[in-house]
């Protein structure tokens, strides 16, 4: 069942969670979950900015009647390990951390109308091109290119990118969806278009405009900074 932890705060906070929890998702695969989707969610008002961590729960089915959020008596069948987790995570990083995050049924809340309009697709193909992109990303900011920071350039990236989206995902619809997932895992949300330049071959790519915002936001989760890297190069 995939469950969907929303940390509602600032984007620099959003960072430090995300760092965190793919630490912790990287423990997990496999034993306690099987995928899992990390977005970053800001500069959209009128929702507050906010972190999702949704984690496909080996141990957990749905229940028979559904709802957005989950009951308590939902929430006690969380994995202990994840559940203790996330509790942790809010006590240390939310302002109010009974009251800033929610727990909720990813499935029944991706099921909205406008969602399904908007991806024109079903909810079992936007959990895959949502997850596959999830772990694209993943792969992306630990591979040793990025913690090393020798990447040749824009385009290189862009390009493994690409080819990897390209691999795991068929449709041009799951395609589309799954590099944006790609950039939004990566905090590259301001900068998606600029990747999608390179790759329709609009922008040559061969400056580091993509990956000095990439090593700010590895080195001091300030997006502000990592802005200005990206605007001044």
């Amino acid at each position: 069942m995939w469950i969907h932890f929303n940390f509602l705060c600032d984007v620099d906070t959003q960072i430090k969670l995300h760092k965190i929890s793919r630490c912790e998702i990287s423990k997990w695969q496999g034993s306690l979950i099987d995928g899992c989707v990390l977005t970053y969610h800001f500069n959209d008002p009128p929702n507050p900015d906010s972190f999702y961590a949704c984690l496909n729960i080996l141990s957990m089915n749905p229940p028979a009647s559904r709802t957005i959020d989950l009951s308590e008596a939902q929430k006690t069948q969380l994995p202990k390990e994840i559940r203790d987790t996330m509790a942790e995570l809010s006590s240390q990083y939310l302002v109010n951390p009974e009251l800033d995050i929610q727990v909720r049924d990813y499935e029944y809340d991706l099921r909205n109308p406008k969602t399904l309009s908007t991806y024109e697709a079903s909810v079992e193909e936007i959990l895959n091109f949502a997850s596959e992109g999830t772990e694209i990303a993943l792969e992306i900011l630990d591979d040793d290119r990025t913690k090393r920071q020798i990447w040749r350039n824009d385009k290189e990236l862009a390009t493994v990118i690409n080819q990897l989206v390209h691999e795991r995902l068929t449709t041009e619809t799951e395609r589309f969806w799954g590099l944006h997932f790609v950039c939004n895992s990566m905090c590259f949300g301001n900068i998606e278009g600029y990747l999608r330049g390179i790759l329709n071959q609009s922008l040559d790519g061969e400056g580091h405009r993509m990956l000095g915002y990439l090593y700010e936001i590895e080195k001091s989760g300030d997006i502000r900074e990592a802005l200005k890297r990206f605007t001044s190069i």
